[in-house]
């Protein structure tokens, strides 16, 4: 009886771990399936991510293709459009060649020009010496022409001593005064203007009077000698600047509204010169404007 009920037992246990190891299978088999299915939608994904990558490794390569193409395009157009500037650059330099040697050109023509001014005005003393001659000695007045000091028939200025030249007598006091002889300088170029007072330099021989004057702080000297430039010798190639050095010593001397008059004149009727672009800037300097002025020159 006990060995049935064993058996019945043994029968009935194995019946049940049958049953279990079938589920077992069945769940493995299922999970085993689930898994599959799994790594293939993996596979699927990664197959298209690959792709993706790969469109956009090409997409990126044809990018920079394109970039470097057109960075050549941009530099060839660059290249193209500076072209010309480069040629006017050079030309532009060229031309400038160009203005300083026909400046040099100009500056050695004005200075033969003078040379030969002051020849003509030795030629035509000469002249009036040959045309009024000197007295004999112990007759006639001591002090006739041909005297220093005496003035000619012409009334033009004092005849000069024989050998005495206008090209040579500038040319010496422009050098002193160049190598800082100033007080020699000083006395030749009024030793000019006492012979020579009509002469081209002569506004010149005035003009560095009063330069000097002003380097010597000697103002007062200075305006009277500019405005001599400005009375004797009118619209001759110092005028400008004896307005500009008159309008300094002015200010200077603490003479302020008279300045700023010169300076506006200067302004308003040598507007193209470099004397006038720096009587702008005093003005700035001084807080006034350029204004108008309807004298030609500041009446003292």
């Amino acid at each position: 009886m006990k060995f049935l009920r064993l058996t019945a037992l043994l029968l009935t246990c194995s019946s049940f771990s049958f049953a279990v190891n079938k589920d077992l299978v069945q769940l493995q088999r299922d999970l085993e399936d689930k898994i599959n299915a799994l790594q293939n939608d993996v596979d699927s994904k990664l197959s298209q991510l690959t792709g993706l990558i790969t469109a956009m490794q090409n997409d990126t390569r044809r990018t920079a293709d394109q970039v470097a193409t057109l960075q050549d395009s941009v530099g060839n157009n660059v290249a193209k459009s500076l072209a010309p500037v480069n040629g006017l650059n050079n030309r532009v330099e060229s031309m400038s060649d160009d203005v300083r040697a026909l400046k040099d050109s100009i500056a050695d023509l004005s200075s033969r020009l003078e040379r030969m001014d002051a020849k003509i005005t030795d030629l035509k003393n000469q002249m009036q010496i040959i045309q009024n001659p000197p007295a004999a000695p112990g007759t006639g007045n001591p002090a006739g022409p041909g005297t220093p000091g005496a003035a000619p028939a012409n009334g033009q200025g004092v005849t000069p001593p024989q050998g005495m030249s206008a090209d040579r007598s500038y040319t010496e006091a422009l050098r002193d005064l160049q190598t800082g002889k100033s007080d020699l300088a000083y006395s030749e170029f009024q030793q000019y203007l006492t012979y020579f007072p009509n002469t081209e330099l002569a506004a010149n021989a005035q003009y560095y009077l009063g330069e000097i004057d002003y380097n010597r702080q000697n103002y007062t000297g200075a305006v009277q000698a500019f405005d001599a430039v400005l009375e004797r010798y009118p619209e001759n190639p110092k005028t400008p600047d004896a307005h500009y050095m008159k309008a300094m010593a002015l200010l200077k001397s603490n003479q302020r509204n008279r300045a700023v008059q010169e300076f506006r004149v200067l302004v308003q009727n040598y507007s193209h010169t470099d004397d006038a672009r720096k009587a702008l800037q005093q003005l700035r300097a001084l807080g006034v404007s350029a204004g108008t002025s309807s004298s030609h020159r500041s009446k003292e």
